[in-house]
């Protein structure tokens, strides 16, 4: 006897092209199979890239024309050009994804048929503001007949891809994928909330560049900012002991002020330093603890356990400090970012 059984297939990859066919229309991008495949490749790749045992981040933009650098400062380091083809941009990330670090990001131009790529860096100081923020971020202009596409890692297998008009997030597990840029940007908002205003759009980008990259390569972070004034500060010191409070906290507000101001290059080392050694103890274990006016004051807090109404404190190391950290009446902002990547953030009030 032979059962006859109904078979159904699903596939995540087909799901997803047509997904990135939305977009692009909605983007105006010329409609073409092989752009909708290469960009399917792209996140693909990105989602999850290593090179030899090393995870990298690169991020990537698409583009029909470079014009629209003309209004953006920038550097340029062209790497080659080809056919367009699916390969060709496989080989966009072989070739550059190694090289897309600090402020370098692949730029992919695809126009008459053929694809020309390299690197893009709009970050001239410290102080620049990415060119994420520049392009499809907060800061965009309108680039008249430019279209726009925007890769980035945001989390554990799963990339954004933003244009001018449209935000697709994009996650190959079968997890519900989360607004990774969104916890970050509040975050540095928090951190810069009481500096001068203004600067205050300078630092916060900084912030929000610099634990972006501190994240990317960590495994594992706790962040909280404290209210620099009262004596919120103080209670921290006598509460928690189990940490190295700086005796001269680093003054990041000054820092970027200083750089804005004096355009030195002397300032500008001098805050690309300080970045180094905040990256470094944000990756540190335990709670790195900014105050909300951009100063850097404590690092490897290993914070008591804090309980409310019997409350019981379970789970990994991360996510029992975290709760203390939000039950301990200290903070006002507190970040967790898991191994895995999963990040949340929650607010006082």
């Amino acid at each position: 006897m032979t059962n006859d059984i109904k078979i159904e297939s699903q596939s995540l990859r087909s799901h997803v092209l047509e997904s990135i066919k939305k977009f692009l229309a909605e983007e105006k991008f010329q409609q073409d199979e092989i752009t909708a495949l290469g960009i399917l490749e792209v996140i693909n790749l990105i989602s999850d890239y290593h090179e030899e045992g090393i995870a990298l981040f690169p991020e990537v933009i698409i583009t029909n024309s470079l014009d629209f650098f003309r209004t953006i400062s920038n550097k340029r380091l062209p790497i080659s050009e080809g056919i367009l083809n699916v390969n060709e941009f496989k080989k966009v990330i072989k070739l550059c994804a190694p090289l897309a670090i600090d402020s370098w990001v692949i730029f992919i131009e695809i126009s008459n048929g053929k694809i020309n790529y390299g690197l893009v860096s709009a970050e001239i100081t410290e102080t620049s503001l990415s060119l994420y923020n520049q392009t499809v971020g907060d800061l965009k202009v309108n680039y008249k007949d430019s279209t726009i596409a925007y890769l980035k890692n945001i989390g554990q297998k799963t990339v954004e891809l933003c244009g001018l008009k449209n935000k697709l997030i994009v996650s190959l597990t079968l997890n519900s994928p989360t607004e990774v840029t969104n916890e970050i940007t509040t975050l540095s908002k928090a951190i810069s909330q009481k500096c001068e205003e203004t600067y205050n759009q300078q630092i916060s980008s900084f912030f929000e560049k610099t634990i972006a990259e501190a994240l990317r390569i960590g495994h594992g972070n706790l962040i909280a900012v404290i209210d620099e004034s009262g004596d919120s500060i103080a209670k921290l010191i006598a509460q928690e002991t189990n940490c190295i409070h700086l005796p001269l906290p680093i003054d990041f507000e000054q820092l970027i002020i200083g750089a804005e101001i004096g355009k030195s290059n002397e300032a500008s080392v001098s805050l690309k330093s300080y970045s180094s050694i905040l990256k470094a103890m944000m990756n540190h274990d335990g709670i790195t603890v900014f105050t909300n006016k951009g100063k850097l004051i404590a690092y490897r807090l290993l914070i008591n356990a804090y309980e409310k109404g019997g409350q019981e404190i379970s789970g990994a190391t991360r996510s029992k400090a975290f709760l203390s950290m939000q039950n301990s009446n200290l903070f006002l902002s507190c970040f967790f970012k898991s191994q895995d990547g999963n990040m949340k953030i929650w607010t006082h009030g």
